[in-house]
């Protein structure tokens, strides 16, 4: 595993510069009346009977309006300015119940809770509701949230480790403006998945016996202020829920970010291996970031560990075709595959040739495909008529 880099030690006095000023600015703005209540928003956790993770954000509630509420292009933007114009609530104290056991956490200074517990004893695979308290700072009202956590049991197959971004959603990520455009100004109900995603996913989470419940986990650049956002869209779309993993955009203890490159997929990803130590997985991604390299140190770093690895072909510079191949051969050589695919048909075939998912599913994949195809020709065309 590769050294983590000390942070600069700037850096890190900025961090922290920046965090006690928000902070006391909150406090104070909340003792003369101005500052707004503070919520609880809860991710989706995972793990196993053994060990769980419970993850969660406590920040200043900005009342961001809901999806149907918004008509308008400048209600798209006033919405995304509020998710990622947050205050965090740093230090606030969490009790968390799940069954008959209780526990109490506490935010660092970005407002995130990051709890690693053991489920009550006789949990089942599959989704259970933990229910999350804010106990301080005091909240007004009842401040009760409820936090899905995925259990993956005996029966998982394998699990599905994917990218967002031009994987799942089409963001033109290489392209700054369009990504600018995808992120800030643009609704989850107006955005379509790549064709036919909806259904191969759905038919990698049944597995081979329709009912395996292999966990699928989605690993993106994306900052967490757009959890909401892609959890809808995921929602909208039927495409099976997982547990988001997200990053953090801002001043952090190592840097500020975005910058560099997506080296904390890798972090996420050997994170999730190690916790579900006994699963293998499926690896999906795409050719217009690092996807590829990333899966490769994966592959090596977890030998036997990785059945297959899937990239889309979105866009390709120069010589990118050549590199994929050359990634492609050394992936084979540590003892798994890559299949660089152009569309999901190809990747539900190959996938049933293996023996991961049903053969018939190939063919609901087919069908998928195609009306996307045909929901995103009339999109176009209504966006030409009116543009």
């Amino acid at each position: 595993m590769a050294p983590q880099k000390s942070p600069n030690p700037l850096v890190r006095l900025a961090f922290h510069v920046e965090h006690h000023v928000e902070s006391w600015s909150w406090r104070l703005r909340r003792k003369v009346g101005l500052g707004r209540p503070p919520r609880i928003l809860p991710y989706r956790g995972y793990g196993t009977p053994r060990r769980s993770v419970i993850k969660a954000r406590v920040l200043e509630n900005r009342h961001v309006r809901p999806p149907w509420k918004r008509h308008t292009l400048l209600g798209s933007a006033v919405a995304s300015w509020k998710r990622y114009m947050t205050v965090e609530i740093p230090h606030a104290r969490v009790k968390v119940c799940w069954g008959d056991r209780r526990w109490e956490g506490t935010t660092d200074e970005e407002g995130f809770l990051e709890l690693w517990v053991e489920p009550p004893a006789g949990v089942k695979a599959g989704w259970h509701d933990v229910e999350l308290e804010l106990l301080s700072p005091a909240p007004k009202g009842v401040a009760r949230v409820r936090s899905p956590v995925l259990v993956a049991g005996p029966e998982a197959e394998f699990g599905v480790i994917s990218d967002i971004d031009d994987t799942v959603i089409v963001t033109n990520v290489t392209n700054f403006l369009k990504r600018a455009w995808a992120l800030f100004l643009t609704e989850h109900r107006t955005r379509l998945p790549f064709e036919g995603v909806d259904a191969f996913y759905d038919a990698l989470h049944q597995g081979s016996t329709g009912s395996a419940g292999n966990p699928i986990f989605y690993v993106s650049s994306s900052p967490w202020n757009l959890y909401e956002h892609l959890d809808e869209f995921l929602g909208l779309h039927r495409i099976p829920a997982g547990p988001l993993l997200l990053r953090d955009w801002g001043l952090s203890r190592t840097g500020f970010a975005p910058g560099g490159g997506h080296g904390h997929k890798l972090e996420k990803i050997r994170g999730l291996l190690s916790t579900l130590e006994s699963l293998p997985f499926i690896l999906i991604g795409d050719s217009g970031q690092e996807d590829a390299e990333h899966y490769r140190t994966i592959v090596r770093e977890f030998p036997g560990r990785i059945r297959c690895v899937y990239i889309r072909n979105v866009w390709h510079r120069p010589g990118r075709e050549r590199e994929l191949a050359f990634i492609a051969a050394e992936i084979r050589a540590a003892g798994s595959q890559m299949l660089a695919v152009d569309d999901t048909v190809t990747a539900a075939r190959h996938a049933a040739s293996q023996g991961w998912i049903r053969w018939r599913e190939v063919a609901e994949v087919q069908a998928h495909q195609q009306e996307d195809a045909e929901a995103r020709t009339l999109l176009d065309k209504l966006d030409r008529d009116h543009g």
